[in-house]
């Protein structure tokens, strides 16, 4: 599983982005932790490249409502068994389409779809739970489903839906963080805001959902599953630190812990042997 390459964060904020919160802070705390609590829900939209468009010509695709949005869903190969794949924050349904020939070679139909604010999808606004329930929404109209794999902040919506009541007979997570305090605290040191501005943004957010952040942790979530699950994570990964896995691996029992290097976060996804692995986890 190596290769040499070096990987760097995918998202990565700008000086003058981090200058202009250092300066609106000192004006006005409270619209510093709004206007940054708007933008931890605002996915950048990259552009796929152009060697993912071939899985998306050759989807079936179809379109859903899911609140305001119209939700792209696509569909791949033909059979009786499916698998979801889930992509993760500012990624794509062709992002983690890199599995679907290796799936379809295994046996499996594979579904994939863009959340809100991602790919092909509209709307501009998200967060995990609304993946959540995308999965389960998508679960009630595909019967067929029976694993589902999901790549960083996809790897949370999956184990989130399960804690809400969709059972797969296996669950797959590849990069993603354990923590959701880590997440926050990451992205706010990205945009140049002090712990206080953090704090503000977490009682805001608990207030929102009705619930404490700490329980929407990855890592606190598996506690309360029995879903067998597959946890890949590449040792170099600097968007999601290897600390997690060992971190998820510890609270989720019937987990299985694998590790690969010089993958980072997302060139994993492309990987032959990493394709191989969950497979053979698949079918065992």
């Amino acid at each position: 599983m190596n290769t040499s390459k070096e990987q760097q964060p995918a998202l990565r904020a700008p000086k003058w982005l981090r200058t202009s919160f250092a300066v609106l802070e000192k004006i006005s705390p409270f619209i510093t932790s709004r206007l940054a609590t708007f933008m931890f829900f605002t996915p950048i939209r990259f552009k796929a490249p152009l060697q993912e468009l071939g899985y998306l010509n050759a989807a079936i695709t179809k379109t859903i409502s899911y609140k305001n949005n119209k939700v792209k869903v696509y569909e791949w190969g033909e059979s009786t068994k499916a698998v979801l794949l889930v992509h993760g924050w500012a990624g794509r349904a062709t992002q983690v389409a890199h599995l679907v020939e290796p799936l379809i070679a295994a046996g499996y139909k594979v579904y994939s779809f863009d959340a809100p604010g991602h790919g092909n999808s509209n709307g501009r606004h998200t967060h995990f739970l609304e993946f959540s329930e995308i999965i389960i929404e998508l679960n009630k109209q595909f019967s067929d489903i029976e694993a589902i794999i999901g790549h960083s902040m996809g790897g949370s919506a999956c184990i989130h839906a399960i804690t809400q009541g969709f059972i797969p007979k296996k669950c797959i997570t590849i990069g993603s963080p354990s923590n959701i305090d880590w997440v926050l605290k990451s992205y706010c040191e990205q945009i140049n805001v002090s712990d206080k501005i953090v704090k503000m943004i977490k009682d805001h957010l608990e207030r929102k959902f009705v619930q404490q952040f700490e329980d929407l942790s990855l890592s606190t979530m598996v506690k309360n599953i029995n879903t067998p699950g597959l946890i890949l994570h590449c040792e170099d990964d600097v968007d999601a630190p290897v600390k997690s896995a060992y971190e998820i691996h510890k609270n989720w029992k019937n987990s299985t812990l694998v590790l690969c290097q010089n993958l980072g976060h997302r060139r994993i996804l492309k990987n032959k042997d990493v394709a191989q692995t969950i497979i053979d986890f698949l079918k065992s």
